[in-house]
């Protein structure tokens, strides 16, 4: 999934941004967010979560889920 996260990060830098959270390192986050399992999706909207969810898919889908839970159209 790196490669597509780095790839959708470049093309909607002006749209939104990821922030990675090592689970390894960051325990209390990782508890504070109930993490389960990787990858683990979690929405911020005005510094509130607002969806999240859990799994590798392709490029498109993941495009589609964030922009759906921040209710924002497409700019590409």
């Amino acid at each position: 999934m790196r490669p597509v996260v780095a790839e959708v990060a470049l093309e909607y830098r002006e749209t939104f941004s990821f922030v990675k959270l090592d689970v390894n390192t960051q325990r209390e986050k990782t508890l504070e967010y109930r993490i389960r399992g990787t990858p683990t999706y979690i929405v911020f909207k005005d510094g509130e979560i607002v969806g999240g969810f859990v799994g590798a898919m392709p490029k498109a889908e993941l495009v589609q889920r964030i922009l759906g839970i921040l209710e924002i159209e497409d700019p590409e």
